[in-house]
């Protein structure tokens, strides 16, 4: 039984997915099951069935496009008894899930990284990066009641915390990592180390969530404030926060080197 499942819902991007699972095969640390999940999106299979003898991979299909939900049917089915989330475009650098083990072993309910922000451009069948920044601020329990610093993929926890805390609300759909992470820091140890072991894609042109800010999402967004009470009216995506706090950004430890994993 592994150690660690890391779960993927992934919508419509095998390119990216490719990438993340190739650098998911290089780990440091491989104690790991992957859950790659199909958001009613094209068949990826060709992609997961590439990597069966590199990783520890299950390949669901599900029936519609909701990536909550999907995350919370990966954890039915995860065996580890820690859960990493990840994004299907996102890479971790090698040394990341070993440090974050290693966080949780020392103690901690639930640990999250620092990121690079990257731009990037398509070059043939991979993504080669424009440019990139350290997304690090400090965790702190009330401020993050303001504006939401918490970057979900490639986040570490214990499984059982949803025993103590249920699923992912789904009822917040875009929200659903602000919300997690406000209920796991209330009465459980999160850790935030500073190093920077996430490559958090962003492309505005691109097929990109949170590039949108629009009145469906404001839906969401007001139950998430009302359900925390948060002090805050004002929707924001990373790159909003991003441009307003800079001047708070934190040294953190940066190993990238503006190259991009690609599939073998």
């Amino acid at each position: 039984m592994p150690t660690v499942s890391i779960i993927i819902p992934t919508y419509n991007r095998p390119r990216e997915l490719a990438e993340a699972l190739e650098a998911l095969a290089r780990q440091h640390y491989q104690d790991f099951e992957v859950i790659v999940l199909n958001n009613n999106g094209d068949d990826v299979s060709a992609v997961t069935t590439a990597y069966q003898d590199r990783l520890q991979l299950t390949y669901v299909e599900l029936p519609e496009n909701h990536h909550v939900r999907a995350r919370n049917h990966g954890v039915t089915l995860a065996s580890g008894r820690y859960i990493l989330l990840h994004d299907d475009d996102d890479l971790l650098l090698p040394s990341h899930l070993e440090e974050a083990v290693g966080d949780l072993e020392a103690g901690a309910d639930l640990t999250y990284t620092d990121a690079e922000l990257f731009t990037y451009r398509w070059e043939e069948d991979h993504r080669i990066a424009i440019d990139s920044e350290p997304f690090a601020y400090p965790y702190d329990p009330e401020t993050i009641r303001e504006d939401s610093t918490y970057i979900p993929s490639g986040s570490l926890y214990r499984k059982s915390l949803h025993d103590q805390l249920g699923p992912f609300d789904e009822d917040v759909f875009n929200y659903w990592d602000w919300d997690w992470i406000l209920r796991v820091g209330k009465d459980h140890l999160v850790l935030h180390p500073a190093r920077a072991t996430v490559l958090y894609a962003f492309n505005p042109s691109g097929n990109h969530e949170s590039a949108r800010q629009d009145a469906a999402r404001r839906v969401f967004f007001e139950r998430l404030v009302e359900k925390h009470q948060l002090p805050t009216s004002e929707m924001k995506n990373f790159h909003i926060v991003q441009a307003e706090r800079r001047a708070r950004l934190r040294q953190t430890r940066r190993t990238f080197n503006g190259q991009l994993t690609e599939s073998e």
